[in-house]
């Protein structure tokens, strides 16, 4: 009798836990969830595949995944699969200040406007870089000259884009010159005549949409 109370009493242990392992790897039974997982594949339909075969759709704040990034990915009680972002320290981390890659003869000596640098953020669901700082040209520039090396995959735009920068003003010099990114990430710099030739220009309050 002993025993078979003991064997019901282990069938029943089995069987309980079992029914909890099962449910552990429910959705729906065990609730919203979280994890840390690493980009396999990017789609191109706003879908990351991980590394470990999940599908799941970006958050709009997620901008220009990659493969390798280490992001957090959350799971609803339905099922649903979304990618949060990518943690601080991964690769091609978004939001983060970094300097502007200057090609030689471009420098950044002014202190009182900081260095010349760039971010990728999320306006409205849509990235968008913005620039700070000031340049110094020497050379002074009297063409359309690049004054960075290409900058990351994340801050490339989808087409060129130009805009207006203020530079040196003096009594015969105009004080606004235009400056372009291209498709490459590659940002430039306009100078025209001796006269007009760009010595140094200001970022600050600068950006262009990817």
């Amino acid at each position: 009798m002993t025993s078979a109370h003991t064997s019901d009493r282990q069938l029943a242990s089995a069987l309980r836990k079992q029914t909890a392992d099962v449910a552990a790897g429910s959705a729906t039974v065990r609730g919203s969830d979280w994890f840390r997982s690493v980009v396999g594949t990017v789609g191109t339909d706003g879908t990351i595949t991980t590394t470990d075969g999940i599908v799941a759709l970006r958050d709009e704040a997620y901008q220009a995944p990659a493969a390798g990034d280490i992001i957090r990915v959350t799971i609803s009680s339905a099922g649903a699969v979304v990618a949060l972002g990518r943690y601080a320290g991964s690769t091609a981390p978004t939001g983060e200040w970094t300097n502007i890659p200057l090609l030689t003869g471009f420098t950044t000596p002014f202190a009182i406007f900081g260095p010349a640098q760039y971010r990728v953020i999320t306006v409205a669901g849509s990235g968008r870089v913005e620039l700070r700082g000031s340049v110094a040209c020497s050379p002074t520039v009297t063409t359309q000259t690049a004054f960075s090396s290409a900058l990351p995959v994340a801050a490339r735009p989808a087409y060129a884009r130009t805009w207006a920068v203020r530079r040196q003003e003096t009594a015969d010099t105009k004080g606004v010159v235009g400056a372009e990114v291209s498709t490459a990430g590659v940002l430039q710099i306009h100078g025209l005549t001796t006269v007009n030739a760009t010595t140094w220009f200001a970022l600050d309050a600068t950006y262009y949409d990817l």
